[in-house]
């Protein structure tokens, strides 16, 4: 609620124009920043505590930044720099972030430097500081299932394997469950300000599916992914992937072409993600271009997306914390073949990051299971993209297959169930 407050106060102050304008980059950053120095000082502790790690050690340098250390940085820290360090502990003397890299003004207000004097072996002074504090385990970010996870470089494990005393080479680990539970927890604020990150995608792309910007017999597809990607970009925010808008057609092989012109008849269906107050959105939703003589969309297509709306009800009961991703993906699709739904699942954790780090329920074209990287547990105060499809044969189009796609963004929360952020999901776009 103190983002709706906060939100509120901005639009009286003048700030929000009209339902469509960004809130300024310095109320944006500081909102940002705000959030950071609460989930480095009050959840990373309680994250570190759950995944039995006592001291993390992120390394990276400029141009060549880890993943999760651009999720720990204040907004106008805009790389790396040079060698650049933090250090997490947490053990019997209580909780310490540490930057041990250089100085920096604004890493200070979240920070300890523990790296004091620049004239002095960097690497050196960081294994005498972990030395110091003797812990049980030394978690570094590498891992064979997680991008996101690996961001150690090879050179840069290798000095550090090189200055740590023998005894401490044999306590580095996979920071890979940190990391991840670090990267997908969402804290009661980012949850609130989630809903108008999504909610501004979402009014976006509603337009986008209107006759302001779609004529019938005149507009490709590739024209309404331009004006989408503009739309972003005037709001001074960007996509994390580009925008994509397809078509299905009664008599069109295939289900889904891209860059033809629209007409009459037409279901079209979008893929749009941006980035707002650092974190990503994702959705798919449908829209259908009336014939001249239609004041709404027909019925067999209503029944069709009424199919995926089911398997989304599925897949959302079938989300119980402590299941797998492998766990969640086998038991919605049974459940879909046993209504006899044609279905596919591939719903991925969204944060920080589009494609995030976390529970991973299928992917596009592993339907039977993702091996170990579907394994890791779903946890409370996290969110997804809910991205399935259903397929469906329509009479009224000659017994075509039709492809209903959909992909929500959504969140598992402590009262064990997955909301969505924003409504109208069981809704055709009527163009």
């Amino acid at each position: 609620m103190l983002w709706y407050t906060e939100h509120n106060k901005i639009k009286k102050e003048g700030c929000i124009h009209n339902m469509r304008e960004t809130v300024s980059l310095k109320k944006q950053y500081e909102i940002i920043d705000n959030s950071l120095r609460y989930r480095i000082h009050h959840l990373l502790p309680k994250l570190m505590e759950e995944c039995g790690i006592d001291l993390w050690v992120i390394l990276c340098r400029e141009y060549n930044e880890d993943p999760v250390f651009r999720t720990m940085i204040p907004s106008l820290c805009l790389t790396a720099r040079r060698l650049s360090c933090l250090v997490f502990i947490n053990g019997k003397d209580g909780f310490g972030a540490y930057n041990f890299g250089r100085p920096d003004e604004r890493l200070a207000k979240i920070y300890t430097q523990g790296y004091t004097d620049t004239k002095k072996d960097q690497m050196k002074e960081l294994a005498a500081f972990i030395r110091e504090q003797n812990p049980a385990k030394i978690a570094v970010n590498t891992s064979k299932l997680s991008g996101i996870c690996d961001g150690l470089s090879k050179e840069l494990y290798d000095q550090l394997y090189e200055a740590l005393e023998e005894s401490d080479r044999e306590k580095l680990c996979s920071a890979y469950p940190l990391a991840t539970r670090w990267i997908e927890a969402r804290t009661e604020e980012e949850l609130s300000r989630y809903r108008t990150v999504y909610a501004l995608a979402m009014n976006i792309c509603e337009e986008a599916f209107s006759r302001k910007v779609i004529t019938p017999g005149v507009t490709t597809t590739t024209e309404v992914e331009e004006w989408i990607a503009q739309e972003i970009n005037r709001l001074g925010l960007t996509f994390w992937f580009s925008p994509h808008v397809d078509i299905q057609r009664k008599g069109m092989p295939g289900v889904g072409s891209c860059g033809d012109i629209i007409q009459h008849g037409d279901l079209l269906h979008y893929d749009v993600g941006i980035t707002y107050f650092g974190l990503c959105s994702d959705s798919q939703r449908l829209g259908y271009v009336l014939r001249e003589d239609e004041t709404e969309v027909p019925d067999y297509l209503k029944k069709g997306l009424e199919v995926t709306n089911r398997f989304q009800d599925i897949v959302a009961q079938e989300h119980i914390a402590g299941r797998t991703g492998n766990e969640i993906l086998k038991s919605s699709l049974e459940r879909a073949k046993q209504e006899g739904i044609r279905a596919m699942l591939y719903c991925h954790p969204i944060g920080f990051y589009g494609h995030s780090a976390g529970t991973v329920v299928g992917l596009w074209d592993k339907q039977e299971g993702t091996g170990a990287y579907g394994d890791f547990p779903l946890h409370y105060n996290t969110c997804y993209a809910l991205e399935l499809n259903t397929e469906s044969t329509v009479a009224e189009w000659n017994n075509q297959l039709v492809r209903f796609c959909a992909e929500e963004t959504v969140a598992f929360t402590e009262d064990g169930k997955l909301c969505y952020l924003y409504p109208g999901r069981e809704k055709i776009f009527a163009i």
